[in-house]
């Protein structure tokens, strides 16, 4: 089977231009991708300790008919391996906030930044607040945690998924994000900069991106992407850390954003990530006739085929004292 005559789900195909940006990574399966795509994402949950202990919710869970196995890379991550029909977004523990239904990579960027009890923590692209319910757990309540976004639609799913989970210590802020270090420069202790993409390692769960995908579409992401890491780097104490991660696998959104910020900042060091248990592989090199940071090796990079789940590139950032 050729990438070029796959037609994946009915009435469904990747773009011509699509095909022709996987062609020219040099380590891409064109076809493990596209299968991959095409499969759902397997089921995954944290428990949400601010509600309850993670032991009595995963009784709760059993007695329900649940069954499920610990995510090793988050300390509260569990994938489904069986249950009732109406799944887990239907569940009355998700309503109660018990549980946060999430995808399986998407739990290790906030598991990666380590927020602490009691620091300051901004969460620069928050809805619909996947990770700023993470932070808030490891964060126990304590400190502030600061939710940014831009959009006034997106606030709305934002709020109400802190306020199921619990989450007491964040102040919501509807604002441009590449502004922010204009009032708050060396303010934060931990930032998240969970940034918009062309969203290619998730095309299981939006079939249209992979319709609406241009080598333009990924350059224009770009430019905001490093404006907003530029900001969002501006916003951390010296000595803090940085988490900047996409759920694309476009070079122009991930190694070359990286790669801007440490041409722009010389006190900004990478420091390597771990998977913990999830398959990942080198980060490029170069792209375009263009080199990257020889640091780039540190990010974490993984695609959709590798673990049967999301595609995602999380860089690890440490502004030096």
């Amino acid at each position: 089977m050729s990438a070029c005559t796959w037609s994946g789900q009915s009435g469904i195909n990747p773009s011509d231009d699509l095909l022709d940006f996987l062609r020219r990574l040099p380590d891409m399966d064109i076809d493990a991708y596209l299968e991959a795509a095409s499969k759902p994402l397997p089921e995954c949950f944290r428990i949400n300790t601010l509600k309850l202990p993670e032991e009595r919710v995963k009784n709760l869970l059993k007695d329900r008919g649940w069954s499920f196995v610990k995510i090793p890379w988050a300390r509260f991550g569990y994938k489904l391996m069986s249950g009732p029909e109406s799944g887990l977004g239907r569940s009355m523990e998700h309503m109660l906030g018990l549980i946060y239904v999430q995808g399986p990579v998407s739990m290790l960027p906030a598991e990666v930044l380590e927020p602490k009890p009691g620091t300051a923590v901004l969460d620069l692209c928050a809805s619909p607040g996947s990770k700023s319910t993470q932070l808030a757990q490891l964060m126990n309540n304590e400190g502030i945690l600061v939710c940014n976004d831009i959009s006034a639609t997106r606030i709305k799913p934002l709020v109400a998924n802190l306020q199921r989970c619990g989450v007491i210590n964040v102040i919501i802020v509807q604002s441009d994000g590449r502004l922010f270090r204009n009032w708050c420069k060396e303010q934060f202790d931990n930032v998240l900069v969970d940034a918009p993409c062309s969203s290619l390692g998730i095309l299981s769960k939006d079939w249209s991106a992979a319709n609406r995908y241009s080598e333009k579409l990924s350059r224009r992401i770009s430019r905001l992407q490093q404006s907003l890491l530029i900001s969002a780097y501006d916003c951390l104490k010296p000595g803090g850390l940085l988490v900047y991660s996409t759920c694309t696998i476009h070079p122009l959104e991930n190694e070359w954003v990286v790669t801007h910020l440490l041409d722009e900042r010389s006190d900004a060091k990478l420091l390597p990530v771990s998977g913990n248990g999830l398959k990942s592989r080198k980060p490029l090199e170069e792209w375009a006739g263009v080199k990257f940071s020889s640091e780039i090796k540190n990010c974490f990079k993984c695609y959709p085929h590798d673990n049967d789940a999301e595609g995602f590139f999380i860089a690890k950032i440490k502004k030096e004292m």
